[in-house]
């Protein structure tokens, strides 16, 4: 072989190297940058989107948890004051005690969460949506586009307390007022993160004018266990 052949061997294997090389500095450099874009993406959503999602979605599933526990409120039977309190006389009729019923009492909170847990259970199956536009964080944007649908998952841990107050509504006259409170949690679920919401909605019962003396034992009671037998 002679020398021109030679090196024209040379020159072509050399110039198929450098193509090789600028090939891959290319793919070094278009994976960089392709990585680094990911990267902002990422950071974008993780900064920016995930936190408006997460505000929004907790008004959503804040709205859903109070929807549901007025509807189970409104699903019960009508409870009267005698339902749950008994007020005891003595031979003088001044107030002896006033005793709660404590089997209606539990059975009350045990229905009031287990409806509760029912609706959030139908309620959460429909998911919250959030547009598009929202999303991106950018102003004008904001409610506009198609609707970005989000998983929520109830949480089976509803639960529910009475409280009670005493109050002088005139010479000799108190008002008793029973309450309770509806403890509720679901959880947004979203690929960078879940969020949970607790909710604790407290609603007025019944109440009962009670005509005579009401021995102070009572009036600073706060709890309806407190009067239980």
């Amino acid at each position: 072989m002679c020398d021109d052949e030679i090196n024209s061997c040379y020159v072509k294997s050399h110039i198929k190297l450098c193509k090789k090389r600028k090939i891959r500095k290319k793919i070094i450099i278009i994976s960089l940058v392709t990585s680094f874009f990911l990267f902002l993406i990422c950071q974008y959503f993780v900064n920016v989107v995930n936190p408006i999602i997460f505000a929004y979605g907790e008004a959503e599933i804040n709205r859903l948890l109070v929807s549901s526990s007025n509807s189970a409120i409104l699903n019960i039977s009508t409870v009267s004051y005698d339902d749950l309190i008994t007020i005891n006389y003595d031979i003088n009729n001044d107030i002896s005690s006033i005793v709660a019923n404590s089997s209606s009492i539990n059975i009350l909170a045990n229905s009031l969460a287990i409806e509760t847990q029912r609706e959030i259970d139908l309620n959460a199956k429909m998911g919250i949506s959030i547009p598009f536009g929202t999303c991106t964080g950018i102003g004008f944007l904001s409610g506009k586009g198609s609707d970005i649908n989000l998983s929520v998952s109830p949480i089976g841990n509803v639960t529910s307390q009475f409280f009670t107050s005493f109050s002088s509504v005139g010479i000799n006259q108190t008002s008793h007022k029973i309450f309770i409170t509806i403890k509720s949690e679901a959880s947004l679920i979203l690929p960078f993160g879940t969020k949970n919401v607790t909710k604790s909605i407290d609603y007025l019962l019944c109440e009962c004018l009670i005509v005579g003396d009401v021995p102070n034992t009572y009036l600073n009671v706060s709890s309806l266990g407190e009067l239980c037998k």
